[in-house]
């Protein structure tokens, strides 16, 4: 078993967006997300797939062609591997996002 506490692990950035990466495992990874209002994720799309759980905030989330909407606090949701998606802050937000498998370059070195 291992405990990350996230005032153990560094701040990092990606697409301008400030996470930290926390457990990770051979084949599970678990980051929490932090959206000012306007990050803009652009598209983009990694061979993990993707399960995030919105704490607090809203935000806009597409996936290939389809505007998926607003999604906000107590939503989930799934992305599959390989898939284009983006993400918009409506306001600021905190996500809780797993990958499987971990993603290589948001891993604690």
């Amino acid at each position: 078993m291992v405990i990350v506490r996230p005032s153990d692990v560094p701040l990092r950035k990606a697409f301008g967006v400030t996470f930290k990466t926390l457990a990770t495992g051979t084949n599970i990874m678990c980051t929490v997300m932090y959206y000012e209002k306007g990050n803009i994720v652009p598209f983009h799309k990694h061979p993990s797939e993707q399960i995030g759980y919105v704490v607090e905030g809203k935000l806009r989330l597409k996936i290939e062609n389809e505007d998926l909407g607003r999604i906000q606090a107590g939503d989930s949701y799934l992305i599959r591997g390989n898939v284009l998606h983006s993400l918009e802050a409506l306001e600021k937000s905190f996500i809780v996002d797993v990958f499987s498998p971990p993603r290589e370059e948001y891993k604690n070195k």
